[in-house]
């Protein structure tokens, strides 16, 4: 049998995959757009006439290779759907519910309403495989509380989700559904009115509004008045404040009428559950009191009437993007830990997420999009003296940001954008600096001409379309769907209309009419001082809290309304800003939770994709990144763990060991009661190292000491794709003694403290069922062939140097090469005979019959998507290797030269450049594998976290 993935066919293959990559089907490619075989063989003479292809690319090999990497892509997306499909993190029995059907169900009507709202096929679909994989977890009689999680994103949906799981239970009779949502009542309020607009249809069930539930005198709904008999049309709604007055009022409420209780089908959805009722008190304390609110939260849950009666079913489910808290502050049998399940959202492929803004960190497929804007160290320090009263302008960076939004606005306008359009002002959470910065605002509009203002933005505006392309946008968003359809930067000329209209008059507050106190907005600037200190209406019929028009009402304003929002902690959680395209971020904050719900520029842009641009510092930028790679590697985990068949209650949560947790605490420290400092867990690890010192002596030490360490190994193998060399079955210790002692690594490499590795390797490798470890050497070019590349002599074969190229800077004692390690590495040792292995549920059929697919080669190219590491435990387990861990080594051309004619990505610190290094370079990358089913290596956070800035600031009760 040919080897199609050797590197003898890797230009035959690269045209077959050129032709894929742009975008035609198999059918279409099999024949290359003809009716048979014959009429491929005429195709491909032609085009070899053309030199286009390679000379020995006939009909016969032309079908054997498109056979062979149409059977690799549909394995990948074989395993993509099984993770796709599998969402939910536990051990506990489905029940038997199924997907509404019924076109009046209030499951379909709210489908039908999303679709309204522009919802692809693939987003409802998942959406739907999701709701219906949590509402089969849940209990519609049980006498035990059922508690789960959901973890989505910031600003991703999850109240969508939320209405979903609600339509869908509803259907199945659960009858009285409590959201617990936010601290603050304007949140709880939107809460409300969104999910009654999202429910209350017309349908088979009717939908009602329960509000401020209590026994006071006064109270709207009396518990005995609710019908919740089993035929009843009625479900009831009440979305209630995260307070315990409010909460402890619902209680007293619901225990009035056991009769009534014991007729209950409960659904409760904590909205942002690391919000408020997190137990802040020592758990290890016997004899101390859970924190009030809590204990109000754990009451409800388990409630029963003063005579005994329970509902008949009580579910819990928490929401957040956040989860930390939830993981780690406790997990008594009492506690509203989420013993049941997890589940995962995925966002749709148009969301704006941390990893798409600010990138992962040492990870080349996710560099991030080039709309971040440094504010510097002099303008921060501005900032700080304009809120001590000590300065009275605008930094530049933050004039950049206000002229960006007016250019932004334009072209919203030009284009006829219908929806509001915002920039936030984010600098403190402090009343008294949001008012000083509102009136430099006006000031800055008072004493600036308008001709200076529009000239102003014009020298901006071609500065940032060079800055952020249409093309930057593409290559960083690679899977954004419909992308021909992102739209352009029109000619300045084009929007300097709007932008005259837009400041022809001073920013205002949002006037109110005084005989119908309707909001009244016009086409100028509306500014906003969002924060409780401006509740309610001014003498002077002013709104000036944030308000935007009601998309329904017959008066909703054109050309589309803007808004200035200056803020604090009433924009740091929940509330949505609209058509946000401009961010001016400086609140600083050592809880890395906090940080990421702070993140209002996530979420959807469809429509002005090209317009959103943030202002913020270096430092919290990379507070993004990192907090971006650790939510992707939980995430990741959850999936694996997931393929593995755990519960949730086996799940414990391995936090990144980074020297950045010094300066970023994952949670505040009295939210995280269960964790302790025990091992960590080093199960799942991917590591590779990206930092290297450029000096000769230390490289040549590690080039011999590697050079030693692989001649003693013995003869070697040659990987499948003929590019480098194995050798397997290497016990660890070998690995430890020969190598890894006598290795020198740069000093902020994450294998700086490689002894703690060892330690824990020894100690668990037994227990996890470790074997002997596979150690790989990888190359470039074809084995032993010396054309255009220089080789190693390793083994008695010649081994191809890799190139990679200077990430940041030109020069400098420290080489930052950004990544190590290409995604196909990981299944180097994947050889024939290994892939034999495979089981019978991962080989694809065809008429019938069963044959064999290869890893798929178009993940051969450094810059192509790298595999999940979810996918990557499943194809070397199918392979009979997936307890075998792997060292890949490799050894970097000294003198590799950056490809200029490659794009280069604009943010200041992606740019490559030549390596430049004083001698070749050896790259180390580690794979450990992940959890067998049933086995938990640690089931605590095993990290020592020292924060020099001291204890963070909480979010509530600051306004």
């Amino acid at each position: 049998m040919i080897d199609f993935s050797s590197p003898k066919y890797d230009e035959h293959r690269m045209v077959i995959e050129k032709l894929r990559n742009k975008g035609r089907d198999w059918d279409y490619i099999k024949y290359y757009g003809k009716n048979d075989g014959e009429g491929l063989q005429n195709k491909l003479e032609q085009l070899q006439e053309d030199d286009m292809i390679p000379e020995d690319l006939n009909a016969p090999i032309w079908l054997e290779i498109v056979r062979f990497l149409r059977e690799a892509e549909e394995r990948e997306q074989m395993i993509e759907e099984k993770i796709a499909n599998n969402r939910i993190l536990s051990r506990h029995q489905d029940n038997n519910l199924t997907i509404p059907g019924g076109p009046a169900s209030s499951w379909q009507l709210y489908k039908n309403k999303l679709v309204g709202q522009g919802w692809t096929n693939e987003s409802l679909k998942d959406m739907e495989n999701t709701t219906i994989s949590i509402l089969r977890k849940l209990r519609v009689e049980s006498d035990n509380p059922v508690k789960g999680l959901t973890i989505g994103h910031v600003q991703s949906g999850k109240t969508a989700s939320m209405a979903a799981l609600m339509a869908m239970a509803a259907d199945w009779e659960f009858n009285l559904f409590i959201v617990l949502s936010g601290t603050i009542e304007n949140l709880r309020k939107q809460t409300e009115d969104r999910l009654m607009n999202d429910l209350k249809m017309s349908g088979n069930l009717s939908w009602e509004r329960l509000s401020k539930l209590s026994l006071k005198p006064g109270s709207s709904h009396k518990v005995n008045s609710l019908v919740l008999n089993k035929r009843s049309r009625e479900r009831y709604l009440n979305v209630c404040l995260k307070n315990k007055t409010r909460l402890n009022d619902l209680i007293l409420w619901l225990k009035e009428d056991g009769n009534k209780l014991s007729q209950m089908r409960i659904l409760i959805i904590d909205d942002e559950s690391d919000q408020g009722g997190i137990n802040t008190k020592d758990v290890n304390d016997s004899l101390a009191e859970r924190t009030a609110l809590n204990k109000a939260i754990v009451e409800l849950v388990n409630i029963q009437a003063n005579d005994g009666l329970k509902p008949l079913s009580m579910n819990y489910v928490s929401y957040t993007a956040t989860p930390y808290a939830n993981f780690l502050n406790e997990a008594s049998e009492e506690s509203l830990y989420p013993r049941d399940f997890v589940a995962v959202l995925n966002p749709a492929k148009e969301y704006f997420g941390a990893k798409q803004i600010f990138g992962l960190e040492n990870n080349e497929y996710f560099r991030g999009l080039p709309i971040v804007r440094e504010i510097l160290i002099d303008d921060r320090d501005l900032v700080d003296s304009i809120h001590k009263g000590e300065e009275s302008y605008l930094p530049d960076s933050f004039e950049d940001a206000l002229h960006w939004f007016l250019l932004a606005t334009s072209i919203m306008r030009y284009r006829k954008y219908k929806k509001p359009i915002s920039m936030l002002v984010h600098t403190s959470q402090k009343q008294i600096h949001h008012q000083i910065f509102a009136e430099l605002i006006n000031d800055y509009f008072r004493t600036t001409s308008k001709a200076e203002i529009i000239k102003k933005c014009h020298i901006l505006y071609e500065q940032e379309k060079k800055r952020f392309t249409k093309e930057d946008f593409e290559m960083e968003f690679e899977i954004y769907p419909n992308k021909n359809n992102v739209k352009d930067y029109p000619p300045f000329e084009k929007i300097e209309e709007e932008l005259k209209r837009l400041i022809r008059q001073y920013p205002s507050h949002i006037n109110v009419l005084e005989d119908t106190k309707r909001l009244e907005y016009h086409d100028g600037l509306h500014l906003c001082i969002d924060n409780c200190a401006n509740n309610g209406i001014t003498e002077d019929l002013e709104h000036v809290r944030l308000a935007y028009p009601d998309p329904n009402s017959p008066n909703y304003p054109a050309p589309a309304p803007a808004f200035i929002v200056i803020g604090g902690s009433t924009l740091s959680r929940g509330l949505t800003i609209e058509g946000l395209v401009s961010t001016y971020f400086l609140r600083t904050t050592s809880q890395a939770d906090t940080l990421l719900q702070m993140g209002r520029f996530f979420g959807y842009r469809k429509g002005y994709e090209m317009l959103p641009r943030i202002w913020l510092t270096n430092d919290t930028e990379s507070k993004f990144r990192f907090m971006a790679t650790l939510e992707e590697e939980l995430r990741e985990d959850i999936e694996t763990y997931i393929l593995e068949g755990m519960g949730a209650s086996e799940y414990g949560p391995k936090i990144k060991n980074s020297p950045k947790l010094t300066w970023l605490r994952i949670t505040a420290k009295n939210r995280m009661q269960n964790a302790e400092e025990v091992d960590l867990d080093y199960s799942g690890t991917s590591s590779q190292t990206i930092l290297f010192d450029n000096d000769a002596n230390i490289q040549r030490h590690n080039i011999e000491v590697t050079e030693n360490f692989l001649n003693r190994l013995g003869t070697p193998n040659e990987t499948r794709n003929s590019r480098g060399l194995y050798w397997d079955n290497v016990p660890f210790q070998e690995i430890i003694d020969d190598f890894f002692r006598k290795f020198t690594f740069h000093k902020q490499s994450e294998f700086s403290n490689i002894e703690t590795f060892f330690e824990w390797y020894q100690r668990k490798e037994a227990e996890a069922g470790f074997t002997n470890w596979n150690v790989v050497l990888a190359g470039s070019g074809k084995l032993d062939d010396n054309n255009n590349v220089k080789k190693w002599e390793v083994g008695g074969r010649g081994v191809g140097l890799i190139k990679r190229t200077r990430r940041g800077s030109a020069s400098g004692e420290i080489i930052n090469i950004g990544v190590l390690r290409a995604p196909t590495d990981l299944y180097a040792d994947m050889t024939k005979e290994t892939y034999e292995l495979i089981p019978s549920e991962f080989k694809l059929t065809k008429d019938g019959k069963a044959e064999r697919a290869q890893i798929n080669e178009q993940l051969e190219e450094i810059d192509q998507k790298p595999p999940k590491k979810s996918v990557v435990s499943e194809l070397r387990k199918a392979a009979g290797i997936g307890l075998t861990p792997q060292l890949l080594l490799y050894r970097i051309d000294k003198d590799s030269k950056f490809d200029k004619e490659n794009k280069e990505n604009t943010k200041e610190a992606n740019k490559r450049y030549d390596l430049n290094a004083s001698e070749d370079l050896i790259g180390v990358s580690l794979f450990v594998p992940g959890y067998r089913s049933g086995k938990n290596l640690a089931t605590k956070l095993s990290i020592r976290i020292e924060n020099p800035m001291g204890e963070s600031e909480t979010e509530e009760g600051k306004e």
